[in-house]
């Protein structure tokens, strides 16, 4: 890019150019100068320049030696790994998680944090803050924050509406209060199905080919996030992707959020939790008692349990309905089924299959890849990560309370 294209300083050039490379940087993992040459387009002599001060920032570092096709070495570049971190929380209905990542996305001791039933938000907060206070005492430099939230959410005034099983929340200012607590922080804030999709966008998508990616967070919630050639779909207030509060039936439970028949009504881990352990308290054809936790369920299930495998099967029904109404009106060629459900693997995804295929068109059906998250970390907070990381050195429109760092 010219300097003198009209309007645009130097500075504005020079950073420009940064950010371009970042983000091929970003895009090719550990590679050469060269190579962000040919993706970027720009000439090596500008990419040697922007290169110097990137290093000088601590922003990237070389990282070896690579051969080149001509048998010539050329030194690797990377993101640092060293001295700079963006912090990342989860807030869910019964847990919050907190993981430090560094520039490259590798995590660095995450941890979940119980949330007591009927506790309040002001000290569910408290904790948040105390573990996020240790947390960054221990850290050389933190560039950004990403908070994941369930929904509805509000991401133009990052505001939560509603936590359905969490009442507590509504009219908390969480992020504000956050945000007033780290004042010299940027402080990024997403829903958490979103963050998750653009995790699975980075991860699978591009290896498909798929154009439109449909995620679907199933566990203590149950959310969406549309990614339309990388972009979420985010809608006018940031509240698109709301799959828990469409409705399966229209005579259904009446929903805090003013519908009826709402899908997390029937199919969210703790309403499944609810019914298994109410039915094992009174059941003698299960080995789960009243008290049975979640991995306990997913062990049953593997192996089996009749009562289990049938509340689990009502859960994939209610899943598969939600996800067929938004194929007739989304379109998608990639469906990710992500969060804990995805721990009861493919006897669970099959159902799913099952009842979508009844409910679309056949030549719909047969355009569609339907898949669950097969990711070893947790696609939330790595979302939450990216969100900043993008955010903060990449250049992207949505902008922070703060200002950016670069």
């Amino acid at each position: 890019m010219k300097a003198t294209q009209k309007g645009l300083s130097i500075e504005g050039v020079q950073g420009h150019n940064r950010q371009v490379i970042l983000k091929a940087l970003h895009d090719l993992g550990t590679c050469s100068r060269k190579d962000i040459s040919v993706v970027s387009g720009l000439d090596q002599a500008t990419i040697t320049r922007a290169i110097g001060s990137l290093l000088k920032d601590g922003i990237v570092e070389e990282v070896g030696l690579a051969k080149s096709d001509r048998g010539r070495r050329s030194i690797n570049l990377d993101f640092t790994t060293k001295g700079r971190h963006i912090l990342c929380l989860r807030l869910q209905r019964r847990s919050f998680s907190i993981a430090v990542f560094n520039l490259r996305g590798e995590s660095i001791e995450p941890m979940e944090y119980t949330i007591q039933r009927g506790q309040s938000a002001a000290q569910t907060f408290a904790d948040i803050a105390v573990a996020i206070d240790q947390r960054i005492a221990d850290l050389g430099q933190v560039d950004g924050i990403g908070i994941a939230v369930p929904g509805p959410f509000l991401e133009r005034d990052e505001r939560v509406i509603l936590i359905t099983e969490s009442p507590e929340w509504q009219g908390f200012e969480f992020i504000a209060e956050l945000r007033s607590r780290n004042p010299d922080i940027p402080i990024f804030s997403t829903h958490d199905a979103k963050a998750a999709g653009l995790t699975e966008w980075r991860h699978v998508a591009h290896k498909t080919d798929a154009r439109v990616l449909l995620y679907v967070s199933a566990g203590q919630g149950i959310g969406s996030a549309l990614i339309v050639g990388g972009e979420i779909y985010r809608g006018a207030l940031g509240l698109a992707g709301e799959l828990g509060h469409m409705s399966i039936n229209f005579d259904g439970v009446q929903c805090k959020c003013g519908n009826t028949g709402c899908l997390e009504l029937y199919a969210s881990r703790i309403v499944l939790m609810r019914a298994i352990r109410e039915r094992a308290a009174k059941s003698n054809d299960t080995n789960l008692t009243g008290e049975a936790t979640f991995a306990e369920v997913v062990e049953a299930y593997a192996t089996g349990d009749e009562l289990v495998t049938h509340e689990v099967s009502k859960v994939a029904r209610y899943l598969a309905q939600g996800i067929s109404n938004c194929i007739n009106f989304s379109n998608p060629d990639l469906i990710v089924i992500g969060d804990e459900y995805a721990e009861f693997g493919e006897p669970f995804l099959n159902i799913i299959k099952k009842w979508v295929e009844k409910a679309v068109l056949p030549s719909v059906y047969s355009s569609i890849k339907i898949e669950l998250s097969n990711s070893a970390e947790d696609t939330v907070l790595k979302g939450a990560f990216l969100e900043v990381f993008s955010q903060t050195y990449l250049g992207s429109r949505r902008e922070p309370q703060q200002n950016k760092i670069i």
